[in-house]
């Protein structure tokens, strides 16, 4: 009988630890699954200069070394006042050398710039490039410019980030102003889903795509003449998919046109949780020169 017990209790006790290994696996899979969903990371100012944004990614592209580092040194050894192309990848090749060509990995990288300069010193850089990795992930994965290649003689454009403007009251530019011949083709610069596509008063027709790859990245397309074919919002689209045709609607009510030359105002936003909507804009003008650029 003792023994009947004991092997019933035994049995008890394999059971509970069966569905307590099921439990911690279920676990394990649900974080895995939504462990992108808890990422997060402060928004600041995106200081990088757009002389040098492409040199910037040109050393990623050839070290591995992410640009978002590069720039964080760059930053707080000298406000960029001494960073040249040729000291970019002169960075680019030390930190890829203390790191043993593994560049690319944060932990090596980190690891080194702790090693490479003093503690106080070191935090601040790695500070910066935390946020710059949130918010710029990387300057070499293919983002597209807004505008065909055919088409980008007709387009002209500056760093309008922070211009005063006045109507809807006293605020800043919160993007960048692409100027072009109304109706010429507006391409979305990356892999995304439409998450609003309609009237804004600021904006006229307009709409925003956030990022497939970095959801915590959303690209706004204002003042459009008319959306791209079958364009909706929940819709996915694809990099350089045609999304809108340049015009001048805007600042007023709904189909308001004619208070402005015509162009695309293209901004983008970034949003320091995945869970939360709030998002805050950076300025897209060094990221548009680095996509010009590409071939």
């Amino acid at each position: 009988m003792k023994n009947c017990r004991w092997k019933g209790r035994v049995s008890l006790i394999r059971r509970v630890l069966v569905v307590l290994l099921m439990i911690a696996a279920l676990m394990a899979a649900l974080f895995f699954i939504f462990r992108e969903w808890f990422r997060s990371g402060e928004v600041r100012e995106l200081r990088l200069p757009a002389d040098l944004a492409r040199h910037y990614a040109e050393a990623e592209r050839e070290t591995g070394v992410s640009w978002a580092y590069l720039a964080a040194i760059d930053e707080v050894e000298s406000g960029y006042e001494q960073a040249t192309p040729s000291s970019i990848r002169e960075r680019a090749g030390w930190i890829r050398e203390r790191t043993e060509g593994n560049g690319h990995s944060v932990r090596a990288a980190e690891r080194a710039i702790r090693q490479g300069f003093p503690d106080n010193r070191a935090e601040e850089i790695l500070e910066i490039a935390e946020s710059y990795r949130w918010m710029v992930p990387s300057l070499t994965e293919g983002y597209a410019f807004p505008f065909r290649r055919s088409d980008r003689d007709r387009v002209s454009y500056s760093d309008t980030w922070g211009a005063g403007r006045t109507y809807g009251g006293d605020r800043k530019h919160e993007g960048t102003d692409l100027m072009a011949k109304k109706g010429i083709p507006i391409l979305s610069v990356a892999d995304g889903v439409i998450v609003r596509k309609g009237w804004n008063r600021l904006g006229g027709w307009a709409v925003t795509v956030m990022d497939r790859n970095h959801p915590q990245i959303f690209y706004y397309y204002a003042h459009m003449s008319r959306y791209g074919e079958g364009i909706k919002a929940g819709q996915r689209v694809e990099r350089g998919q045609v999304i809108g045709y340049v015009g001048d609607s805007g600042y007023g009510p709904k189909g308001t046109t004619g208070k402005f030359p015509p162009h695309l105002h293209f901004g983008i936003y970034v949003r320091e949780s995945l869970l939360s909507w709030e998002r805050e804009a950076i300025n897209p003008y060094p990221l548009l020169k680095v996509w010009e650029a590409e071939k």
